[in-house]
């Protein structure tokens, strides 16, 4: 009987983000305010190694304000249009799932985030530049 020494190399798991920019709304017309406008956006790069399940979760840290003016969050939904296949949500303080999967090859991709405000009475304030900042979590299951 002899000793074999066996070395088996294993891959390294991670997962990354990194926030490629700032997605902005705007209002044009009286059917924007009634109606609500959408855009999608390349927000994230995501990079996910091979055989890794993945989950990015998205929460607001406050309502949209200028100066004393504020929009409630809750009137922006997002939803993932490139990776994942979850139904839109609605913006809150508190994570919600974006979007998950299962890393079948190494995954290097521009996350596509449609924002859509919902329009109606929220956004009848003055005009300017209503900003939150919002907080992207991402976890390897």
């Amino acid at each position: 009987m002899h000793d074999e020494n066996y070395n088996f190399y294993t891959a390294p798991t991670s997962i990354g983000v990194t926030v490629l920019g700032n997605p902005s709304l705007s209002f044009a017309t009286v059917n924007d305010y009634k109606n609500g406008v959408q855009v999608n956006h390349g927000t994230l790069q995501l990079n996910v190694s091979l055989g890794l399940s993945w989950s990015l979760q998205i929460h607001a840290t406050d309502d949209l304000r200028y100066h004393t003016y504020s929009i409630p969050v809750s009137s922006i939904g997002v939803q993932s249009v490139s990776l994942g296949s979850r139904p839109e949500i609605f913006l809150s303080t508190t994570d919600q799932t974006l979007a998950s999967g299962f890393a079948t090859s190494l995954l290097n991709a521009v996350m596509l985030i449609r924002y859509r405000a919902i329009g109606g009475s929220n956004f009848l304030k003055p005009a300017g530049p209503y900003t939150t900042t919002i907080i992207f979590t991402y976890t390897a299951l």
